[in-house]
């Protein structure tokens, strides 16, 4: 707004979406890793992306869950569906579909690490969600979510960029300390995070002084 549009610096209220405090993130307790992503299997996630990069890494031990609505477009979801098969990954990856607000957050609590090859956000809402719960973090930076994600919460991979993906990956799966230092940062990250009573006192307290 100040630099496309010449506005004040000072007339400009910046409301943050909320996130509200969850528990810390328990993770699988098994020896293969557990994995999950969220958000709608859209051509804007990416899942292509994350799915070919996790194609290069069979020789570690994993699972991903992908959590998010099949509804919106019905041809992603099929080439997405054929590519994991393709790959030899229907056994590892769980194409879950939209569920229940209990089962996000249990899928959210039993994750060991958060995935996210989004190609743009506006904001990056599962990426807050995942630092809330400490969950160590592999994201694309498409749109905001590289201002979203903490740079303590986990490595940040350009957007479309696959073998970036798979290196971040796998980096994480294969150091314990690694993923223990990026939890540890993205608990502390997510508690900074506004609450959705943060965000509307940001924008009451803007419209009072617009009002007065």
């Amino acid at each position: 707004m100040a630099a496309d549009f010449g506005v004040p610096a000072g007339r400009i209220t910046v409301a943050l979406p909320g996130t509200e405090r969850a528990p810390r993130a328990t993770g699988s307790g098994r020896a293969a890793l557990h994995m999950v992503t969220v958000g709608s299997v859209i051509p804007r996630k990416a899942y292509d992306v994350l799915v070919a990069a996790l194609a290069g890494l069979t020789h570690l031990d994993w699972t991903l869950q992908i959590v998010g609505s099949h509804a919106f477009a019905p041809e992603t979801v099929a080439a997405l569906k054929a590519q994991i098969a393709e790959a030899g990954l229907a056994e590892r990856i769980d194409l879950a579909g939209a569920l229940e607000t209990h089962q996000v957050e249990a899928a959210y609590a039993r994750a060991d690490l958060f995935v996210f090859s989004s190609l743009f956000e506006g904001y990056g809402m599962a990426v807050a969600e995942a630092m809330a719960r400490g969950l160590p973090i592999v994201a694309a930076t498409g749109g905001a979510t590289g201002d979203t994600l903490a740079p303590e919460a986990g490595l940040a991979v350009a957007p479309g960029d696959g073998a970036a993906l798979a290196g971040a990956i796998e980096k994480l799966l294969t150091s314990p300390e690694k993923r223990a230092a990026f939890a540890q940062g993205s608990w502390r990250a997510g508690q900074r995070l506004p609450t959705w009573d943060d965000t509307f006192d940001a924008i009451l307290g803007a419209i009072n002084k617009v009002a007065t």
